[in-house]
């Protein structure tokens, strides 16, 4: 029987060493092993965000599947990364360049390039149309911090690259959200209960009708059919701290999808 087990959480919290964030982290731990004979210990965090923990007890098999489920599990290294892999990722930029979307997938990333070609976006989000990467990244709130979930497609362990596409779960959610018709507000920065407060502060509990956790720093806000997210956006913007707030429109990506493609700049 495993008796002890290190784990890297497929969450990206890079500054928790803030009392803020570890906190609420702690305890959101202990809240999901609380019907185990588990101990749960944070260990600390990767240069690149990815919170460490060490689990240890008679139910540990049980509990790292449960984390799987609930918060997923980033891969370390090489031996840990399969082509067909989908995870659980994270975007950190965007390269004019290279017309790519920078992604962390988990401490691998630290030594693999980790990207979606703008090829892969146009594909799965444009319907094949042609436009810069700026723009696909922006309609689809595919933007620093937010959590998207891909599937590995090749790995290139001599220029040391790892290509992925968004899974089909995560386009499937992405035409979900287009097709409910709610503007959506993409806040990233901590937890749930601090983006809540913000709605209550700014008295716009009547507009946003939903708060779905996207990850554990990262949350969708639904709005009500009829309001529109930019205003939202900037009467609980000097509520929310250091969070970022991307707006998710459906008729943004309605004209994505439909109007005269873009020539890349």
């Amino acid at each position: 029987m495993i008796m002890n087990d290190k784990i890297v959480l497929a969450e990206r919290i890079p500054h928790l060493g803030r009392e803020d964030l570890r906190l609420p982290f702690e305890a959101r731990l202990r809240r999901l092993a609380s019907d185990l004979e588990v101990s749960v210990q944070l260990e600390g965090v990767t240069k690149n965000g990815f919170p460490t923990i060490r689990v240890k007890g008679p139910d540990v098999e049980a509990c790292t599947e449960l984390i799987r489920r609930k918060l997923g599990i980033a891969p370390a290294g090489r031996s840990e990364i399969e082509v067909n892999d989908n995870f659980k990722a994270y975007a950190t930029g965007i390269s004019t360049r290279r017309q790519t979307i920078e992604i962390q997938i988990g401490p691998i990333s630290m030594s693999f390039r980790s990207e979606i070609a703008r090829e892969a976006l146009m594909a799965q989000l444009c319907d094949g149309r042609s436009f810069p990467v700026e723009r696909i990244a922006q309609t689809y709130c595919i933007q620093e911090g937010v959590p998207v979930h891909v599937r590995v497609t090749s790995i290139d362990t001599e220029v040391k690259e790892i290509e992925v596409w968004l899974s089909d779960d995560q386009v499937s959610q992405f035409e979900d959200w287009r097709r409910q018709r709610f503007h959506r507000i993409i806040a990233v920065g901590g937890f749930q209960d601090r983006i809540r407060e913000a709605i209550r502060l700014s008295k716009v509990e009547r507009d946003v009708i939903e708060v779905d956790e996207l990850s554990l720093t990262a949350h969708s806000l639904v709005c009500k059919l009829g309001t529109e997210a930019p205003g939202i956006i900037a009467k609980i913007g000097r509520y929310v701290g250091d969070f970022r707030l991307y707006a998710f429109l459906p008729d943004r990506v309605d004209k994505i999808r439909i109007t005269t493609p873009e020539r890349p700049s």
